[in-house]
């Protein structure tokens, strides 16, 4: 079996390295969006009372099909 060797400019999966400069001006960059922040006691809070209710209400559900006969 013979494997063929394409020429590839780049190292795959790994995308190209960028090139100096911009091509098409300094108006044409794009900007990260601002990041939200540290996450403070209050919203750790809300994520964690959110997981378990997700956590409890997939097994309650199931629990009340199995119980309806589902």
């Amino acid at each position: 079996m013979k494997t063929h060797k394409t020429p590839v400019p780049f190292k795959w999966p790994f995308p190209p390295t960028p090139k100096a400069g911009n091509p098409r001006g300094p108006r044409a960059t794009k900007r990260a969006a601002p990041s939200p922040g540290p996450l403070n006691r209050k919203g750790g809070l809300a994520d964690v009372v959110m997981v378990i209710f997700w956590g409890a209400s997939i097994p309650g559900l199931m629990w009340l099909g199995a119980a309806g006969g589902f």
